[in-house]
């Protein structure tokens, strides 16, 4: 019994020693994962409210010529301020 684990372990070592780093590097890089699909979610959100806004609050010439962004360029910049943090 011992001589056929040893014999397994010395031919399937290198695939399972990098499985098991692959494993433990995946479980250990899932909340940052996590945390930037919500950032993006958030961001997208804030980005068609703030676009939704700034048409229906006509914001005026004068923040287009000093900024020479458009209305959704404005929109994406409040979107990312407003997530974040």
């Amino acid at each position: 019994m011992t001589n056929k684990f040893y014999q397994w372990w010395k031919t399937h070592r290198r695939v399972v020693t990098l499985g098991g780093f692959l494993i433990l590097l995946g479980w250990y890089v899932s909340p940052v994962i996590k945390e930037a699909k919500f950032k993006n979610t958030c961001i997208s959100l804030s980005e068609k409210a703030a676009l939704n806004k700034f048409e229906g609050d006509n914001i005026g010439e004068t923040l287009l010529k000093e900024t020479g962004l458009s209305i959704t360029e404005l929109a994406k910049i409040e979107g990312y301020k407003n997530c974040v943090k």
